[in-house]
């Protein structure tokens, strides 16, 4: 079903970008341009990229398109009978939207082509703590990563992790993953990016944790909980510890299988002076378009 709903939405982006090039009134245009993100914004949701989707709406559809429509309102006698609409270069242009065409396909098969299918099960679960807020009595913590499905089976990964004064100086580490070889494991990472397996972080610094497994289905997961404590810690006999462990000494970080909500958290904390920088350059941006279209008194 899923792939039918790829190809309609495929077929509308292709016949919507035929329009905004090929209809004669410039206005009718840019709406299909308006129609051509938003269909654009639908393959993201199918990719389970909820956050770019509505990235692609809000800057494309109510600032880009916007401001072109600002521009073709402002433009004198845009709609004149005089002005041509066509582009003189039609040969030149077909041929090179048609070699771009032919190099994307053959990146996309180079790529993508061989790539083994992906289990339909699959789930990543993301959480993001500050060190800063992990009791100083020791610098040796382990942790607990809990996921919980709707028939209450319990899915678990265990680990330790130090956090001292200064900076770590670690190289990239890698993914641990099951014996099985079927992909389930974590990263603990000091990285966004999750890219490397950390063991030791500074006090003060972000730890960037996921979980992943292509055995649970995502789904189904009610609860999915990351505690990390204070205690000494058995390496070999890592379940002893937690059941020892009271409430007090566990710091309990839920864990989040959205993409929304995981780039959110990010904004919101590690990026939210970025964040604000954008959002006067966008006021500012505002600003300049209303002063523009201002007529003279």
């Amino acid at each position: 079903m899923s792939l039918v709903i790829f190809y309609i939405l495929g077929a509308a982006i292709l016949i919507a970008a035929l329009l905004v090039v090929t209809l004669r009134n410039i206005f009718h245009s840019a709406l299909f341009l308006v129609a051509t993100f938003f269909l654009v914004a639908g393959i993201y949701v199918m990719l389970s990229a909820e956050f770019l989707a509505a990235v692609q709406v809000l800057i494309y559809v109510g600032a880009v398109t916007v401001l072109i429509l600002f521009a073709i309102m402002l433009t004198h006698n845009i709609f004149a009978k005089a002005v041509r609409q066509v582009n003189e270069q039609v040969l030149p242009a077909i041929i090179i939207a048609g070699l771009l065409l032919a190099i994307s396909i053959f990146t996309i098969v180079r790529t993508f082509g061989d790539a083994p299918q992906k289990s339909e099960n699959r789930g990543s679960w993301t959480a993001t703590f500050d060190t800063e807020k992990l009791p100083q009595e020791s610098d040796l913590y382990g942790w607990s990563a809990r996921l919980q499905d709707e028939d209450g089976k319990d899915y678990s990964a265990y680990g330790s992790f130090r956090v001292v004064d200064e900076a770590a100086r670690l190289g990239p580490g890698t993914k641990l993953k099951s014996g099985n070889g079927a992909g389930n494991g974590y990263i603990i990472s000091s990285n966004a990016g999750f890219s490397s397996l950390d063991t030791i972080f500074s006090r003060g610094q972000n730890i960037y944790f996921m979980i992943w497994s292509e055995d649970v289905d995502y789904r189904l997961i009610s609860n999915a909980e990351w505690h990390i404590f204070n205690a000494d810690w058995d390496e070999e006999e890592p379940w002893r510890l937690l059941s020892s462990i009271s409430d007090e000494d566990i710091v309990t970080i839920q864990l989040s299988n959205s993409n929304s909500e995981s780039i959110g958290r990010l904004l919101m904390s590690t990026f939210v002076l970025p964040f604000e920088v954008v959002s006067v350059l966008l006021l500012a941006a505002l600003m300049g378009a209303i002063i523009i279209a201002r007529k003279d008194d």
